[in-house]
């Protein structure tokens, strides 16, 4: 196989024929939706794009308990099984198939259409934009038709805001203290935390300012955040060693500190400035140290 292969995305065109031919014929699968970047139909879409695809069925147990089902789609290469949690109702399969096919297989009990249809109210996955593949029933008769809107993302409440910014600045302090130890590895698990924490901000400065879709876990970044943050985020990861690292944390806490600012501006909100002054007057010295 061949990026060419790949990249054409006819291998992934194969597995999503087969999917519906398998569903088509088990008796367990009453519905096949359609859903993520293959069913918005804004252009967005790319030859590597997966297939995010939602299996509807009366009794999901039976696909989530065995699911050997994947392999007569296509041939494996490996397979994520998520079942239900507090954060996510339905299990999923996440495959991926010997073309280079990834498929986000979500398996829903037919109440996931039924609550929507009834209250013709589409969720947010659902209302950017769906297809229905397949619909033995009728269940998917009565949903709503897609808006495409955009979910928004609400800014935080105060409390929510000084609890972000809080544990970002709990975590900045161990970066200087494991660079003067060398703990190289132990820095980039504190930098991945405040990463993390900096793409919930990054989130929150586009939207406290304009209407923007953010999408999820920084999809499409550049197309939402303005310039110069762009151009700041361009300084904010480093390599593995202690002096890039150093600036690296420099360029994240600065950016982190400006972005928090202004949101804190734009929503009325308090910005715990005392926190990030406290912080930082125990980081500089050891920072000093590692550049003398």
């Amino acid at each position: 196989m061949t990026a060419t292969d790949i990249c054409s995305g006819a291998e992934r065109d194969v597995i999503l024929r087969n999917i519906i031919a398998w569903a088509t014929r088990t008796a367990a699968v009453q519905t096949l939706i359609l859903t993520g970047s293959l069913a918005r139909g804004d252009g967005l879409a790319d030859a590597l794009s997966d297939i995010d695809i939602e299996v509807i069925a009366d009794h999901p147990d039976v696909l989530i308990a065995d699911f050997e089902w994947l392999s007569e789609i296509g041939p494996l290469v490996t397979v994520l099984p998520l079942n239900p949690s507090a954060e996510q109702r339905w299990a999923t399969r996440l495959a991926i198939y010997s073309s280079g096919t990834k498929v986000d297989y979500t398996l829903a009990s037919v109440t996931r259409l039924r609550e929507m249809a009834s209250q013709q109210k589409l969720v947010p996955l659902y209302e950017r934009g769906y297809r229905i593949l397949l619909d033995k029933p009728g269940l998917a008769v009565n949903l709503p038709r897609p808006s495409g809107r955009v979910p928004t993302v609400p800014l935080p409440s105060s409390e929510a805001f000084r609890a972000a910014v809080e544990e970002f600045w709990f975590e900045a302090v161990h970066v200087p203290k494991y660079l003067v130890r060398g703990e190289l590895w132990l820095v980039k698990q504190r930098d991945q935390t405040m990463k993390a924490l900096l793409l919930q901000m990054l989130e929150w400065h586009a939207v406290s300012s304009r209407a923007v879709d953010v999408w999820h876990i920084g999809t499409r970044m550049k197309q939402w955040v303005d310039g110069p943050t762009w151009d700041e985020l361009q300084h904010v990861f480093g390599r593995f060693d202690a002096s890039d690292c150093v600036r690296a944390f420099e360029a994240t806490v600065a950016l982190y500190s400006r972005l928090a600012q202004e949101v804190a501006r734009s929503a009325g909100l308090d910005y715990p400035a005392s926190v990030e002054t406290g912080i930082m007057a125990i980081c500089r010295p050891l920072l000093s140290c590692l550049k003398e």
